[in-house]
């Protein structure tokens, strides 16, 4: 446990931005535990990548995760330059 969770809900943090590497796995963890532990999890559209796998080259499995899995279910897919406002508090949130 690294008491990330008590952390961010110490200092009242409700949302949380994602980008980053191993779509597939690191990415879809992070974007799955986060939901299921209350966050509203933002991912700005293609700012992750992965390697290919034996179950998918990189590009199925970035189309797959941020086109189908995440948007639907678990997060809410945006643009980078509305992560970008969100960032700069130029936009709440809930206008997204």
């Amino acid at each position: 446990m690294t008491g990330l969770t008590e952390y961010l809900k110490a200092k009242d943090e409700k949302d949380i931005i994602t980008i980053g590497v191993s779509t597939d796995y690191c990415m879809d963890a992070t974007i799955k535990s986060g939901f299921e532990k209350g966050f509203r999890i933002f991912v700005p559209s293609y700012t992750n990548s992965t390697y290919d796998n034996p179950y998918f080259d990189k590009e199925t499995a970035c189309r797959y995760f941020n086109e189908f899995m995440w948007g639907t279910r678990y997060a809410k897919i945006i643009t980078v330059e509305q992560a970008i406002r969100l960032l700069r508090s130029e936009i709440s949130p809930e206008d997204i």
